[in-house]
């Protein structure tokens, strides 16, 4: 049975108004019908990324419909995560006993079906084997118990693995912004207050008072991880200029600092839950991924759904247009070559068949959102420049056609391609369009660590620093 978490939406809720988008499948030229097989497409983008670009999704042994599992893992996707079988209940049920026998069945899985395999996860205080958090010490925690399980999970598994989420949710959500760079590491794991940074029984004791669980985490993993396996810190609500994600890349500096781990082999993984009404502009997102990629570090879309909040023309548009703008800064970074598609078809999904959040209806059918995926994917394969951000709607953005580089689909090219509207909610604030020209409007980013957008603000808002990562654009009365 499939082992669900929950999500806190840190993000504004949508107005109430209008208005329409525009996709890449709208024009002729592109396949909006049919089945689909984008295994040639993502040896293209391979071509043009000068490396492998690993389209995924989840996949544990027990999923049902053996028959669509198998089409679509060899012919849409080309890169498998266990959705629970890594986890370390099943792992290690006994303590100092590993038991990777799903681990290793769904990575054998992935290598029958010409696939590449992702590991999930070695850390995580959540789906936890029955004998922790228990009474074992922070002592033991740190020295031998976590340790032992790194070593033994990622041992096991083997070199060829691609990525680790070596740790998955430490990060708080009720982080503030404006925690200097000297505490917020701590601060913003201690926010969580959850295992092991508190005790197992409610009653808010320390139990790890620094971040040694997470060093002793990612010393082990990058000892026994292959030599080019990427070693991830995994989390949700993540990507845009806010405090939970300055957390985050706080914490990587960190462990960079003080498990003196690489930053060329750190990643942060943007678990991505989102919906039609709660995510991460493109822009943000491409700026996120640039600040890790001035460090050296990888960037990943690890867990992608995007729930809808009824079934709709318009919201299926929607959600194309947000799946095509989380892909294309993922393509368009120097840094991005995972990403991941969390469950396979909505009936699987931990969102509900009613929520829609996948690429697949509930008989395996491709939904809009597929076709737009393989568009986005052509389209960069052919050297094409990045597209506008979609999901800002046809005020902000209106998709251009396709390229003179060949696409595949059911319809003839034409020299006058006119895109098809349809109105949806418009997204939240979060999701707004970029300050145009060379000033910053208020509360948008303005400086940090790789930020390469505007810094001079729009009077009378002041550049303001946050953090090492993040300084934004704020009014008098707040500078």
């Amino acid at each position: 049975m499939f082992k669900s978490f929950v999500i806190v939406s840190v993000l504004a809720a949508p107005a109430l108004c209008q208005t329409a988008v525009s996709l890449l499948i709208d024009f002729a030229g592109y396949q909006k019908s049919g089945t689909l097989n984008l295994r040639s497409t993502l040896q293209d983008v391979a071509t043009r990324k000068g490396q492998p670009f690993l389209f995924g999704s989840t996949y544990d042994t027990y999923d049902a419909d053996a028959s669509f599992s198998q089409n679509v893992f060899s012919t849409f996707f080309n890169h498998v995560v266990a959705e629970n079988g890594c986890k370390w209940d099943a792992t290690e049920p006994t303590r100092g006993t590993a038991d990777l026998t799903e681990c290793l069945a769904v990575q054998s899985y992935a290598t029958k079906n010409g696939a590449t395999f992702r590991g999930h996860n070695t850390f995580w205080h959540s789906q936890t084997p029955t004998w922790l958090p228990g009474s074992i010490t922070a002592s033991d925690l740190v020295n031998n118990v976590i340790p032992q399980h790194v070593q033994q999970t990622i041992q096991g598994l083997g070199s060829s693995v691609t990525s680790w989420d070596v740790v998955n949710e430490i990060v708080g959500d009720g982080v503030s912004n404006g925690m200097s760079i000297a505490q917020s590491a701590l601060q913003c794991v201690q926010n969580k207050k959850d295992w092991p940074t508190q005790t197992a029984d409610g009653s808010n004791t320390a139990l790890v008072t620094d971040l040694s669980f997470v060093h002793a985490a990612f010393t082990t993993a990058l000892k026994y991880a292959g030599s080019t396996t990427r070693l991830a810190i995994n989390d949700y609500n993540t990507g845009g200029s806010d405090a939970k994600t300055a957390c985050v890349l706080a914490v990587l500096a960190d462990i960079n600092a003080n498990a003196a781990i690489p930053y060329n082999r750190l990643a942060v993984g943007f678990q991505s839950h989102i919906s039609t009404t709660s995510f991460i502009s493109k822009s943000a997102l491409s700026a996120t991924f640039a600040k890790l990629a001035a460090l050296g570090a990888t960037a990943m879309i690890t867990e992608l759904d995007i729930s809808l909040p009824s079934a709709s023309s318009g919201y299926e548009r929607l959600q194309a247009a947000i799946w095509g703008d989380y892909l294309d800064a993922c393509l368009y970074a120097s840094n991005c070559n995972e990403f991941i598609n969390w469950d396979t078809r909505d009936d699987v999904s931990w969102l509900g068949t009613a929520q829609a959040g996948t690429l697949f209806d509930s008989s395996g059918n491709p939904k809009l959102a597929a076709f737009e995926v393989q568009a986005r994917l052509q389209r960069y394969a052919s050297g094409a420049p990045e597209l506008c951000a979609t999901a800002l709607g046809t005020a902000s953005c209106t998709a251009s056609g396709p390229s003179s580089a060949s696409t595949t689909g059911s319809s003839t090219p034409t020299t006058t391609p006119k895109p098809t509207t349809t109105t949806v909610a418009t997204p939240p604030p979060s999701s707004s369009a970029p300050a145009t020209g060379a000033t910053q409007a208020e509360y948008g980013q303005c400086g940090g660590i790789g930020w390469t957008g505007p810094t001079v603000c729009a009077s009378p808002f002041t550049c303001k620093v946050s953090n090492a990562y993040v300084s934004t654009s704020l009014p008098p009365s707040m500078t």
